[in-house]
């Protein structure tokens, strides 16, 4: 709900990611949060005093990053065109009282009905019967992926991204040859992947979303199959694209992701393709080429791990379809 007071906009909070509720809960009144370093139409990207990233978004897509707030009702104009006009970029964000957040006096945010989202991912790692399953209908992924692709992504590339995704998995198929020695072998997965940091146009780069999709799914499936950790944000990256992409790279890595990526990603748990499937196809639908992108990086990390655990040559098949 959104509704006006002494000339605000005002809204009502609805979910505060775990990231930072405990922060803001703490957080004396009248104390600087953060502030604002972007603003889009229905999303506010804040920098907290933490140096973390704090997304306040009208979407329903919850986040352990987000505040969601509730969105314009239909027939209410008094901020139709969201944020854009009514908050500055700079814009402070502070803690006014116990139930309220001001940014820059332009709006406030009402946390009186806010609960705290957790991450719901299944501590349960996928068998390797459920990675054969996945095995068994690699070809209908990979199917899916190229009817999602759009032009300007790593799998349908501009000019800018041209052979970067092709590049990339030759590497990661000679590495297999020394999949056994697991901290040399995530070692030169992360020099690849250093390469595609930055590449490509858009808010987020396509290179960097294919680097979060990439490490999320390779670190989710780490502990339950022995593989080091990736973490190429240890390396630098930060002065390779913006600071936005730089901290969504390092949430994903840390398997900090929304509710929609975390379906995705508790499909493999349940050896669940359709819902492996059916994710795959709701994300690919966000930005202009982030969400397929993500998908992408999160195939390419997901037979990654199936060729080094049963032998197969899935990347192979990846690798065909990548344009050169």
């Amino acid at each position: 709900m959104i509704y006006k007071k002494k000339n605000d906009n005002v809204f009502d909070c609805d979910w505060i990611g775990y990231l930072h509720a405990a922060k803001i809960s703490s957080t004396d009144k009248g104390t600087p949060l953060g502030k604002v370093i972007s603003v889009f139409d229905y999303t506010l990207n804040i920098k907290t005093k933490c140096n973390e990233l704090l997304v306040v978004s009208m979407s329903k897509v919850r986040s352990p990053i987000n505040m969601n707030i509730l969105s314009v009702p239909d027939g209410d104009d008094s901020a139709a065109n969201g944020f854009k006009g009514i908050v500055e970029y700079g814009s402070e964000i502070k803690k006014e009282n116990d139930n309220e957040i001001v940014v820059g006096g332009q709006i406030s945010l009402q946390l009186t009905k806010s609960r705290v989202f957790k991450n719901r991912l299944r501590r349960k790692r996928p068998s390797l019967a459920c990675l054969i399953r996945f095995e068994n209908v690699s070809n209908k992924i990979l199917d899916t992926l190229m009817k999602q692709s759009k032009c300007g992504c790593l799998l349908n590339p501009d000019i800018t991204t041209r052979g970067v995704l092709y590049k990339f998995l030759r590497e990661i198929e000679k590495y297999r040859k020394i999949q056994q020695e697991e901290k040399k072998f995530a070692k030169l997965i992360v020099s690849s992947l250093l390469q595609l940091c930055g590449r490509g146009p858009g808010f987020t780069p396509s290179g960097d979303d294919f680097i979060s999709g990439y490490c999320l799914l390779f670190n989710y499936l780490s502990q339950r199959l022995g593989f080091t950790k990736l973490n190429p944000s240890d390396k630098g990256i930060v002065h390779l694209t913006s600071w936005i992409s730089f901290m969504l790279m390092r949430y994903y890595e840390r398997c900090i992701v929304d509710e929609q990526i975390q379906t995705m990603i508790n499909s493999l748990a349940d050896g669940n393709f359709k819902k492996y499937v059916s994710s795959l196809v709701q994300i690919s639908y966000r930005g202009h080429t982030s969400g397929i992108d993500i998908a992408t990086g999160m195939t390419a990390a997901l037979y990654t791990i199936i060729d080094c655990t049963t032998g197969t040559d899935l990347l192979k098949e990846l690798l065909a379809i990548s344009p050169r």
